[in-house]
């Protein structure tokens, strides 16, 4: 039989499998050049390619919320405890990144105003977390597969429709700082939302549209066989793929820009059918729009459609196999790849050792760097694997990490206290104890204890044998002297 007459009803998208585990891996690619490639050296096509992460991210698990909420027979799978309890830890996580750290020492010396304002930053965890809650009330509140299909559709096309009048200027400024994210990425009291819900829902929602199609023609069995093949239904996301990318970027650009200038009160907008705005909120707006949305989820449709292909005629081969591992445990490989590069590789005792500092590779280094850092999480995915086949001692091993989490939350970071009174002039927050320390050290203080002279931090950076690009010299100097407009 051939994969075009092949019917069999299907027990576990491939696809989405595939683009989950692969985007994973570009994932940490992208914070690996992000911290460690030269500035000026990353191409336009990358910033793109990286640019298609988070939505790819965030669309398969808007798939696999319909996949898994909706039985064969129509009926709803519990949301408690199972579920409930998933999307809770997740969101743990989430904010345990952003919070100020996991040590005693990083909760009270080495906080500060803005770390404890960065714990309600709205990144991509969170914006995952949000949209499900939203998907799964509505799938709990219509109670049908194929109404939730085309209300999921009707949402990601409502969203980015709606997402350009809600970035405008001040809209959402004040809210409850924990729930202000959610509404734009605009700055508001020095945190950001990397990843608000508008736009951003429209990718769990149009994942979860295209998650309620696939149930319908590939996992409900009619008479015992599937609607379609997977090759039918791989080649359909193809042309949808094809289509929303030849329309988004066609669109993109009269979308956002087409209209008439026209000023109002001092101010000149720009009247379009995206609505009325300045030029810098267009500049901001520019990823929240339809087409926009359209554009990236063609590429991704197109990029999963060829992942499919790949895995429908590939060679089964023996052993354990990465990508999946990443797909499965994408949570921990988020976690883990964070943590080591933010955590310990940017630890200041560990660029002392290495050199390791920020855009501090050319090309070669970082992707020496991220070869090992991306073939180090597989291997934790893969181990992971295997261990949760042994639920005991993975019960074991959890237990043991969080007393570990514990001994850690009293005694870590300490050390870095200790280099920043050592070396104050290195500190990149404004810490209560830095002047004390310039002081102690024979320095000037400053208004917030942190160095504004670049000829002060490279004398300290060489006792302390930080290797600094030229690039990364001249980005540090510019950051130290703009410090001397803060007062």
């Amino acid at each position: 039989m051939s994969t075009w007459t092949d019917l069999t009803p299907s027990k576990r998208c491939d696809w989405i499998d595939q683009l989950r585990g692969w985007a994973v891996i570009v994932m940490i690619e992208v914070h690996v050049v992000n911290v460690y490639l030269m500035q000026g050296l990353r191409p336009d096509w990358l910033n793109y390619l990286n640019g298609l992460v988070a939505p790819s991210f965030t669309m398969a698990a808007g798939y696999s919320l319909t996949i898994s909420t909706f039985r064969t027979d129509d009926t709803l799978r519990p949301f408690w405890p199972d579920t409930a309890r998933r999307l809770g830890f997740i969101l743990l996580c989430a904010y345990a990144l952003h919070a100020p750290g996991i040590t005693a020492a990083d909760w009270t010396l080495l906080n500060t105003a803005q770390k404890a304002r960065e714990l309600f930053k709205i990144d991509v965890l969170q914006c995952i977390v949000y949209s499900l809650v939203v998907l799964q009330l509505l799938a709990r509140l219509v109670k049908n597969p194929r109404v939730f299909t085309g209300l999921a559709l009707f949402i990601a096309i409502f969203v980015p429709l709606l997402s350009p009048h809600l970035w405008a200027t001040g809209v959402a400024d004040g809210l409850w700082l924990p729930i202000r994210g959610l509404f734009n990425g605009n700055p508001d009291r020095g945190v950001q939302a990397l990843f608000p819900l508008f736009p951003w829902l429209a990718f769990p929602a149009f994942g979860a549209f295209l998650g309620g199609v696939y149930r319908h023609l590939r996992v409900e069995p009619v008479a015992g066989q599937a609607r379609w093949s997977e090759s039918q239904y791989l080649t359909a996301l193809g042309m949808l793929g094809a289509l929303l990318l030849a329309w988004g970027g066609s669109a993109q650009h009269a979308w956002l820009w087409g209209g008439q200038w026209i000023q109002q009160n001092g101010v000149w907008l720009l009247h379009s059918r995206s609505g009325a705005f300045t030029y810098a909120e267009l500049a901001r707006i520019s990823n929240a729009t339809l087409p926009s949305v359209a554009g990236r989820l063609g590429c991704i449709l197109l990029g999963g459609t060829l992942m499919g292909a790949v895995e429908l005629l590939r060679p089964r081969w023996k052993g354990p196999n990465p990508v999946e591992a990443a797909s499965r445990e994408s949570l921990l490989l988020y976690m883990l790849h964070l943590n080591l590069i933010f955590s310990l590789m940017l630890a200041p005792a560990f660029i002392s050792a290495t050199g390791w500092g920020w855009y501090s590779q050319g090309w070669t280094g970082t992707l020496l760097l991220t070869a090992g850092i991306i073939a180090l999480n597989l291997w934790a995915g893969v181990v992971w694997q295997k261990i949760r086949q042994r639920q005991d001692f993975m019960r074991g091993l959890q237990v043991k990490a969080v007393a570990v989490l514990g001994v850690w939350f009293i005694l870590g970071g300490w050390w870095t206290f200790r280099h920043l009174m050592q070396s104050p002039e290195l500190a990149r927050e404004p810490y209560a104890f830095l002047n004390a320390a310039r002081v102690r050290k024979g320095l000037p203080p400053t208004p917030d204890g942190l160095c504004r002279d670049p000829e002060e931090y490279f004398r300290e950076a060489e006792r302390r044998k930080l290797h600094l690009s030229e690039a990364a010299r001249a980005d540090l100097s510019r950051q130290l002297l703009a410090r001397q407009e803060t007062r």
